[in-house]
């Protein structure tokens, strides 16, 4: 069990940090922070790995235009095949109200 003499020793739930407390004073003797090793990716590999993430956003790009293109195309070939309908279908149409004979 620590006594009133030594120091309090209190690790941060968020950054993994040791705070040194003095128990008297209250003040903080010193700050120990959490190291991360630095066994991490090469530049080269972060630079690939970005080079690849680059080439897919393009890639997806380039896909969603065709779709839109597609889409464009499809809403068009409706557009004419509704407009062929209402044109051969005169009865379809909606009927007159009164004030469009004005």
């Amino acid at each position: 069990m620590a006594t009133n003499d030594e120091p309090a020793k209190i690790s941060c739930p968020c950054c993994q940090a040791t705070l040194v407390i003095d128990r008297e004073t209250l003040a903080i003797l010193y700050v120990t922070e959490h190291r991360v090793k630095a066994g991490g990716a090469s530049f080269e590999k972060s630079l690939q790995d970005l080079k690849d993430k680059e080439k897919q956003k393009s890639s997806r790009f380039q896909q969603a235009m065709e779709e839109e293109k597609q889409r464009k195309a499809l809403l068009g070939k409706k557009f004419q095949e509704l407009r062929k309908q209402a044109d051969t279908n005169p009865d379809d149409r909606p009927p007159l109200r009164p004030f469009d004979l004005d």
